[in-house]
């Protein structure tokens, strides 16, 4: 019989007497021995199996019990967390976009399936910021400046992607399922009609919508011949221009120091995006090649 048979026996017989005892000491104790009903034999044979590679690798003087094996190999809790989920990281971090959860919680090397928030921000190269923001799928946004930010502020798996806890802070700041993080820095790049600021602070504001590049495109069908049609589009969120300088013209200079000057109807519905590590004017009226990139400075006329 081989050692994976005798592993997967081995639970079973200790999930039975497990229920004997449990049944002995009353209803409460039932709940650990409800798991050879509540999961599949295909999980249970795989945990076996994992148990198993523990025997072979650890010492007995050194075996893991059941929290620190999860927390440190994740062999029950990270079953189901979406590692490929994508969290944006925008604002004013040095290298700003998209990031696989994965690549923020490197759970097979990272030792108790964890990181500080503030190793995150410090190992991407924030190290000197104001504060920073964490959105949730679900809508919820949470707002710590700098000097509340310890290292009991973390980043854990979970179902959703990524969970944000600290025993540090309120239990109402925890969220489930981070979307967004984003950074406020201590510099302030961006002029808005003489005043300094960042895309960092533009997002914390009230932001908008702009739904640009629609185009309807059509595919034949190999099936049944027929042409079906859809229309694709992007979605884009930034700070509308007209809560920053009001609905006048404006002159927008860019980080070549070239000016581009607008009329208000010209600029009207405009906002200032982050795409990739640049701050863009995007003018949803105007194609994209007429958008203004790179912008470091917006003055009213």
């Amino acid at each position: 019989m081989s050692r994976w048979w005798l592993a997967l026996i081995v639970v079973v017989a200790l999930i039975v007497g497990g229920v004997a005892v449990a049944v002995a000491m009353g209803a409460h104790a039932l709940a650990p021995a409800r798991s050879v009903l509540h999961f599949p034999w295909t999980m249970l044979a795989d945990e076996a199996a994992t148990m198993n590679d523990c025997v072979e690798c650890h010492e007995v003087a050194q075996f893991h019990s059941c929290t620190t094996c999860h927390d440190e190999h994740g062999s029950a809790e990270m079953s189901k967390v979406p590692f490929n989920q994508l969290v944006l990281l925008a604002g004013d971090w040095p290298e700003p976009g998209y990031v696989a959860v994965n690549d923020i919680l490197p759970y097979r090397d990272q030792p108790n399936t964890q990181v500080a928030l503030v190793d995150l921000l410090a190992e991407r190269g924030v190290t000197n910021f104001e504060r920073v923001a964490l959105f949730s799928t679900d809508g919820g946004v949470v707002t710590i400046e700098q000097p509340n930010l310890t290292q009991s502020a973390l980043l854990l798996p979970h179902v959703d992607g990524v969970r944000f806890a600290d025993e540090s802070l309120h239990v109402s700041t925890w969220l489930k399922g981070i979307a967004r993080i984003v950074v406020v820095g201590v510099d302030k790049p961006l002029i808005i009609d003489g005043q300094s600021t960042s895309i960092g602070r533009l997002l914390l504001r009230a932001t908008r919508s702009a739904i640009t590049g629609q185009a309807e495109v059509m595919f034949k069908s190999d099936e049944d011949g027929q042409v079906r049609k859809a229309k694709t589009s992007s979605r884009i969120e930034g700070a509308p221009v007209e809560d920053l300088v009001g609905f006048n013209a404006i002159v927008v200079r860019d980080a070549q120091g070239q000016e581009h000057a607008l009329s208000a109807d010209e600029a009207e519905g405009a906002i200032l995006a982050q795409i990739d590590r640049q701050v863009v004017l995007v003018l949803p009226g105007r194609g994209q090649p007429q958008w203004i990139l790179d912008v470091v400075e917006i003055t009213s006329r």
